[in-house]
């Protein structure tokens, strides 16, 4: 009797353990979590998720959002304008080829097998990088300097370039080879190429087990390269901008 209740313990701890397991926020979208709707919408697009379908609740509504290269079916609750909840949920939940949802027992037979290994999130990296900065600024000078001709001194008045200190920041996200920066506004030179919403691609991209390299474009002579030491978390951005500064992963329960 005593072995029976043992194993029908252990069964139950099994059970609960797969559960919450197939309860988990992929790190690559836990920190969208409380975000806006509308935001979230985006963002989950921008990481290579697709909309396939969704249902309403009473106070509530579930969106299914599925990525064909992750092979990744995410179940999102919004609430009252929010993502209160993002977790993965067996890819029959999602249409992979997309263009609306179907019930999951629709799906079965040809959707993708279930992947329940959560390791292949570690490929994204979220992070956000806080230092200080230089760079190249233009700047009105206006006074008196002394003149060899004229045996005096006399004004003089122009604009020259400085190079100006500042705390700032960066975003960077890095999706498989795919990666891409977001500088803040007070370090973005005055001529610039277009960007993304202020995201700029990162060019040569490069990630081994120690460090993160690449380099991205503001204008054609200024393409700072970029070196992020993956053991301390140190940052150098070197060209006509400059930075250096310590990254911080989106993701709580790791470093990157």
């Amino acid at each position: 009797m005593r072995a029976r209740s043992m194993i029908a313990a252990l069964i139950g701890l099994t059970f609960s353990a797969g559960l919450a397991h197939a309860q988990t926020t992929p790190s690559d979208v836990r920190d969208l979590v409380g975000a806006r709707a509308a935001g979230g919408e985006s963002e989950l697009a921008a990481r290579g998720y697709v909309n396939v379908g969704a249902r309403s609740g009473d106070d509530r509504k579930w969106t299914y959002w599925w990525n064909e290269r992750r092979g990744v079916c995410l179940s999102v609750t919004t609430m009252n304008g929010r993502y209160d909840a993002i977790v993965a949920t067996p890819t029959p939940d999602c249409r992979a080829s997309g263009g609306g949802y179907r019930s999951p027992q629709a799906d079965r037979d040809d959707a993708p097998p279930f992947r329940a290994n959560y390791d292949d999130y570690r490929e994204h990296i979220a992070l956000i990088c806080y230092g200080e900065g230089e760079k190249y600024a233009s700047e009105y000078t206006s006074g008196y300097e002394w003149d060899r001709d004229k045996k005096r001194y006399v004004q003089r008045s122009g604009t020259q370039l400085t190079r100006k200190d500042y705390d700032t920041s960066v975003r960077i996200q890095i999706d498989g080879d795919v990666g891409r920066i977001q500088p803040a506004k007070n370090m973005i030179p005055p001529l610039h190429s277009d960007s993304d919403g202020g995201w700029y691609p990162i060019n040569g991209l490069s990630i081994s087990r120690d460090t993160i390299r690449g380099e991205f474009k503001f204008n054609g002579a200024n393409r700072p390269k970029l070196m992020i030491d993956r053991l301390t978390g140190h940052i150098i951005l070197d060209g006509l901008t400059k930075f250096h500064g310590t990254c911080t992963p989106l993701d709580a329960d790791r470093r990157f």
